[in-house]
């Protein structure tokens, strides 16, 4: 289990879950503010495997690619 913060919204978060193909769960967990931007508290549960393939394909998304 691993929780992220990340201004992206849990419904691109979801399509980007779908798209790895990873077997990973989102949670919801709520909303904090850091230096002005407003971060959703995201609960990613699943294997150390599983997670990382989410993970990879998060930061190819945010990355352009």
């Amino acid at each position: 289990m691993r929780i992220v913060e990340t201004p992206i919204p849990l419904s691109e978060l979801e399509e980007i879950r779908e798209k790895s193909g990873a077997e990973v769960k989102l949670a919801f967990l709520g909303k904090i503010e850091r230096n002005g931007i407003t971060l959703n508290r995201v609960l990613v549960e699943g294997s150390p495997e599983e997670i990382e393939r989410f993970m990879e394909k998060l930061r190819l998304a945010r990355a352009g690619g």
